[in-house]
């Protein structure tokens, strides 16, 4: 049987209706297993990705090009995220995740070659940043399907791994630059990233391991049939018709959500744009490879180390989320300043620290504040809105970066640009809480 129907089962007028209970572990483990991975390999070479190409944007004359390929990957991967939330209500978890393992890969494979940078936008940022967003929801779908009481502490350890890749890949692949130059290290990197195939391989449907009560029923099999997606139904029409149902965009009718869309857009612009542009403007410092490295695995030990904190003290304390990312947005303004005010290591290495622990205020917060501006019913639709807003955004934004820093040739104007993103969501918060405090009046 089809695997992308595997939930229907039966041929006859009289079925068993099961009462059919996730696993909460045995094959969810292995599951789990594979999430981590995913999350590991996809977002591990991505922070490394200011050192990896550094000597590639200087032979082409000019880094401008690292913010468009950025842009294009993150727009491209929150995109096709979206596209794959919709084809996961037909197809199965493994077929929508091995064609984004297959573009992934095909993605790694094709940038070995690459010459110009025109060639890496299109290797690097649309297909592999493809790929990775049509696996992005497969983990999170299959995961959930497979975990109810074990989800918290199953979920930490994934984040875990995906900590650990970004902590330990700058360092990585500053040795395997030094030992084998780039193109050799492209292919390694593809070949530790093949094993994200096995990976989607693994995310099989929930209903093979589930436990099951068998209950006698019957069932009509015109029901199950007209359960079944029309196979032949138009593909053009049917994507359109996806497209609409997933889209709700009366929620824009709500200034208040869309205060807090644009607000999430621009500081999430900003800190993805951070990540990559970090390792360039150390390197513009005369910083060594090695010691651009540990200042970014730096950040990334002291995110980790605040993700744990933040989840020990919401463990006793109740915080509001939107006023926690608000004051971490205004503290991350201050931050992105202080980095380029001074050159020193030891300076930079303190700043750098200190923006880590800020940043989980952004990406570990950001789906929390999102669902204080809708419904709880609405929250899947709000998530797709997000996720389109933020990928135009990050095509446009991160690509006008780069003209800033053709045009001025210093990256300090690129950071004071994406502080304004951050002041944008200051800003807009600030008016909305004015008014809606007048209104409450």
């Amino acid at each position: 049987m089809d695997e992308a129907f595997a939930h229907i089962e039966g041929n006859g007028k009289k079925n068993c209706k099961r009462d059919m209970v996730p696993p909460d572990g045995g094959w969810g483990y292995v599951v789990c297993l594979g999430v981590g991975f995913t999350f590991m390999l996809g977002f591990g070479s991505s922070n490394a990705f200011g050192i990896l190409f550094h000597n590639f944007f200087i032979e082409q004359g000019s880094a401008s090009g690292l913010p468009l390929v950025i842009g294009v990957y993150n727009g491209a991967l929150s995109i096709s995220g979206f596209l794959s939330g919709i084809a996961l209500k037909r197809y199965s978890f493994r077929q929508v995740g091995l064609i984004g393992a297959g573009l992934f890969v095909l993605g790694d494979v094709l940038t070995i070659f690459v010459q110009r940078t025109y060639q890496l936008v299109f290797t690097f940022g649309v297909i592999r940043g493809a790929g990775f967003g049509m696996m992005i929801p497969v983990s999170f779908t299959a995961f959930n399907c497979y975990f109810t009481k074990r989800r918290t502490a199953m979920m930490s350890a994934n984040q875990t791994m995906s900590s650990i890749a970004s902590i330990t890949f700058p360092i990585l692949v500053t040795y395997l630059l030094a030992e084998y130059g780039l193109r050799w290290t492209l292919a390694l990197i593809m070949a530790l990233d093949l094993h994200l195939v096995f990976a989607m391989l693994v995310m099989h449907p929930v209903q093979w391991h589930m436990i099951k009560n068998t209950e006698a029923s019957i069932t009509d099999d015109s029901e199950e049939k007209e359960k079944l997606p029309k196979r032949h139904e138009s593909i053009q029409k049917s994507i359109i018709k996806m497209i609409c149902e997933n889209v709700e965009v009366d929620l824009l009718k709500d200034p208040r959500f869309v205060s807090t869309l644009l607000g999430l857009g621009f500081a999430f612009v900003s800190d993805i744009t951070y990540l990559a542009m970090e390792p360039m403007l150390l390197f513009s410092y005369g910083f060594s490879k090695m010691e651009v490295a540990t200042c970014v695995m730096a950040g990334a030990i002291a995110d980790l180390l605040a993700r744990f904190l933040l989840a020990v003290i919401t463990f006793f304390v109740a915080v509001d989320s939107r006023k926690l990312f608000f004051g971490g947005t205004c503290i991350t303004i201050l931050l992105r300043i202080a980095l380029v005010s001074g050159s020193d290591l030891w300076w930079v290495f303190s700043v750098t620290v200190a923006s880590g622990v800020v940043r989980c205020s952004v990406q570990v917060l950001f789906p929390l504040v999102l669902a204080t501006a809708a419904p709880p019913d609405r929250f899947p639709a709000a998530l797709g809105l997000h996720i389109i807003f933020s990928g135009v955004l990050m095509l446009m934004a991160d690509p006008l970066i780069g003209v800033i820093y053709e045009a001025t040739g210093s990256y300090s104007y690129c950071f004071f640009a994406m502080s304004f993103c951050c002041l944008l969501c200051v800003v807009l918060w600030s008016i909305e809480y004015i008014i809606y405090r007048k209104d409450k009046r």
